[in-house]
């Protein structure tokens, strides 16, 4: 019997009705079973702290009778954050709802299993009815149907993707954490992941038992914020922490690795580290690299002692190591230490690299004399260090050798004598816009009469139409509509766009419109030629060196559709003087064609009305310089040519401009659409980029190439955060580069190396200031690009 007695703190429940006393009296006998004194006393000290908030009964009944079903499941450390999150959220919510919180606790108790997740979903909750306490009682009336899809980090994203999506439209918001709208359920698919922990662990706890008859500690964790792939693995005090869902593992060969066969793996590689790695090694003194080596070696020798008493071991963990294309990615560091571990595991690999060979014979030989013992590992790596610096080009940076490909393999911390830092990243909330212009059909009376409207502009709320063209005498015959009127606009497109903080994408979050700019003068664009007439002609001269178009002859070849007659009198001579003659007689005809769609799509920001430093002309002008020549050599290359520009104001407006289509020339009309380009507004490069994209993939051309031009990073006006629009124009790039897209920037300002190469990629841009640099580096570009 437990040394606390209920009529210790029976003063705290001053009256209380027979249903309280009744809950009091029994949840006292069930939590005496599954807490010690002191967990008691925080349990019944809770209750009474409750209680006298003066919330009504039922919140006090549901913590009496829920809490010690939690504290069997993660323990008892749980119950003071149970109180302290539900006194933080009794302002900002009701008693029913902290109730029916309250009530739900058991059921993700058992599907979490674990005091630091638990901790994090009641952190969750804390931040939910912050951002959207309407959406707290219909999410845990389906809690168990959303804790038995998601992973922790997974429920979070759904959560915060709702919150913030719906702070301002109640309905929906309400519609969405009731699972009732078809947003709520496609992110929720989106994020549900492959094989959870909890449906397996206590297998895994059998399969372990199995190899070393006695018990392991598993523990699932969260840390999927921001990468959706989870922690790695780690072992501390003796517990094996796993990340709560494993996908299935699918090499680039398209072999697949269940994701039950992944968990098995991680837990036999952590028991092999408990087991036999009996004391840390000092890392103090050694750098990453040098931590790195001696790590894959003590890996290499727990794995090996493993495989000796239990051979199919060696399968599954040869299974997870990638082959070479899995690879392409990763630092040369990386690959190497993956060439030797696979190399070391598999006997019928072998190692790429000669050093990985000769160290191989070396370490076989330790292990033979001195495999039980873990000093052999630091020697090792240490030697192995030297060998790899001597032999290679050592350049990697911490966040790449973090990055390892084997994805079995904990991070090591239980072998080395100090910590790891865990960042934590918090989710910025968006701003919405939402103002709607209305189009109506008016007579020609109400036009005359509002005509004079001053205030009537691009903010007004209504735009008038005629069914026709509208000729006022004062003009001449020249419509109303030629002197002030707008290019149509088209039916609105809608776009996913990429958030970085919760790692998906907001659908049909951006709404894009195709416009048209009214024209200016083409003798604007042809003076531009004019004027650059050398670099034209340069350009000329590069593009003449490019692939050749049309029909070519081949002469000397052993086939082909007519003789070569050369050659043939050639062999003649040759079979008189007793010659074996050549048998290369003939000519073949080739038809060489260029089948490349390039879509050059112009940034029209407001900034490119700023001027060019140590210039007199504006980047516009710059721009649209560089633009009509390189559309002109484009042209003469024979290349499917469009031409397009983008600008916006808002996710809700993202203006697309089409100057040149598909399948037209450079003419006059073309010239006089980029003669009136105007800059104004910002720049959502992202969504402009898909747009431009779904162009190019109605062209059969086998080449499809997408330039942009811009004079500087992504921004707009209803995001604060100036990552999100970089991370989406870079997750628009990766979208393009997997449909076959090639592409690539070129960059009007000079300092944007930095941000551009993080968009588009290593040598996927140029930079360019001065329109005379055109010709010395565009054959470059169109060589490298449609070659």
């Amino acid at each position: 019997m437990s040394a606390i007695q209920l009529s210790d703190f029976e003063h705290k429940f001053t009256n209380p009705s027979d249903v309280l006393h009744d809950a009091l009296t029994g949840s006292f006998i069930e939590a005496s079973k599954v807490m010690t004194p002191n967990g008691l006393k925080v349990y019944l000290d809770g209750a009474g702290a409750l209680n006298s908030m003066g919330k009504g009964e039922d919140m006090v009944i549901s913590f009496l009778e829920e809490t010690p079903m939690v504290v069997k499941e993660v323990g008892e450390s749980i119950i003071g954050e149970i109180v302290l999150s539900t006194m933080k959220m009794s302002s900002q919510t009701s008693a029913s709802v902290l109730a029916l919180m309250l009530s739900s606790l058991p059921t993700v108790a058992k599907r979490m299993s674990d005091l630091d997740l638990m901790k994090s979903y009641l952190r969750l909750l804390e931040r939910m009815i912050s951002l959207a306490p309407r959406g707290m009682r219909p999410m845990l009336s389906h809690i168990d149907q959303l804790t038995s899809k998601l992973t922790l980090g997974g429920l979070r994203r759904w959560v915060l993707y709702g919150a913030e999506t719906f702070n301002r439209d109640f309905k929906a918001q309400i519609a969405y954490f009731e699972l009732s709208s078809a947003e709520s359920m496609q992110i929720l698919e989106q994020e549900r992941r492959g094989t959870l922990f909890i449906d397996n662990q206590r297998k895994l706890q059998f399969y372990l038992r199995a190899f070393y008859n006695r018990d392991f500690f598993l523990r699932p964790t969260s840390g999927d914020y921001e990468t959706r792939k989870g922690l790695r693995p780690y072992i501390e005090y003796g517990i094996m922490h796993i990340p709560d869902a494993y996908d299935d593992y699918i090499h680039a060969s398209g072999k697949v690795v269940a994701g039950v066969d992944c968990y098995r793996a991680v837990c036999a590689h952590a028991a092999a580290h408990i087991i036999q790695t009996t004391s840390a090694f000092k890392g103090d003194d050694l750098n990453p690299l040098q931590v790195a080596c001696i790590s894959l070696i003590e890996d290499l020798r727990v794995e090996l002692n493993t495989i000796k008493k239990f051979p199919g071991m060696k399968k599954i963990w040869i299974a997870l190591h990638p082959d070479d294309e899995d690879l392409k990615d990763y630092n040369p560091f990386i690959t190497d230490l993956v060439d030797f571990s696979r190399a070391t595991l598999d006997p019928s690999y072998q190692a790429k690299q000669k050093f990985n060979k000769d160290f191989l014979k070396k370490f076989r030989k330790k292990m033979a004399k001195k495999g039980e013992f873990s000093d052999m590992s630091y020697d090792l790596g240490l030697s192995y260090y030297e060998i790899i610096k001597s032999e290679t080009d050592v350049k990697i940076s911490a966040s790449a050798l973090v990055a390892t490909p084997i994805q079995y393999r904990d991070d090591n911390r239980y072998i080395w004598e100090y910590e790891e830092l865990d960042w934590l990243s918090e989710g910025n909330d968006y701003v919405p816009v939402s103002q709607r212009q209305v189009r109506r059909n008016v007579n020609i009376m109400e036009m005359w009469n509002e005509l004079d409207v001053e205030t009537a502009g691009d903010d007004a709320q209504e735009i008038w139409t005629l069914d026709s063209e509208y000729f006022p005498d004062e003009l001449d015959g020249v419509s109303l509509n030629e002197l002030e009127g707008k290019e149509p606009t088209s039916e609105p497109f809608h776009y996913n766009e990429w958030d970085y903080q919760l790692q998906l994408y907001r659908p049909n979050w951006v709404t894009l419109y195709e416009r048209r700019v009214r024209k200016g003068d083409p003798e604007v664009i042809n003076k531009i030629l004019k004027t650059y007439k050398p670099v034209a002609n340069q350009l000329k001269n590069a593009i003449d060196q490019l692939q050749p178009q049309g029909l070519v002859k081949l002469k000397k070849q052993q086939e082909g559709s007519e003789l070569d007659i050369d050659e043939c009198v050639t062999a003649i001579a040759d079979i008189r003087i007793g010659t074996t003659p050549s048998d290369r007689i003939y000519v073949k005809k080739i038809q060489h064609t260029r089948d490349v769609a390039v879509n050059l799509l112009m940034d029209l920001s407001e900034s490119t009305n700023d001027m060019v430093v140590g210039s007199e002309r504006s980047i516009l002008e710059l721009m649209q310089e560089a633009t009509s020549l390189l559309s002109w050599a484009i042209n003469k290359i024979g290349d499917n040519l469009t031409i397009s520009g983008f600008a916006s104001d808002s996710r809700h407006d993202v203006q697309y401009y089409r100057f040149k289509p598909f399948h037209h020339g450079f003419n006059d009309e073309v010239k006089a659409r980029l003669a009136g380009i105007r800059g104004g507004l910002s720049t959502r490069m992202g969504t402009a980029m898909r747009h431009a994209g779904v162009d190019l993939l109605t062209q059969s051309s086998a080449k499809k190439i997408l330039l942009v031009l811009t004079d500087g990073e992504p921004a707009d006006i209803d995001v604060d955060d100036p990552q999100h629009l970089r991370m989406d124009a870079k997750k628009a790039v990766e979208e393009l580069r997997a449909q076959g897209i090639v592409t690539f920037c070129i960059s009007l300002d000079p300092y944007a190396d930095e941000y551009v190469a993080r968009i588009f990629g290593k040598n996927r841009f140029m930079v360019i200031d001065d329109v005379k640099k055109l010709p010395e580096r565009l054959p470059q570009l169109f060589i490298s690009l449609t070659k």
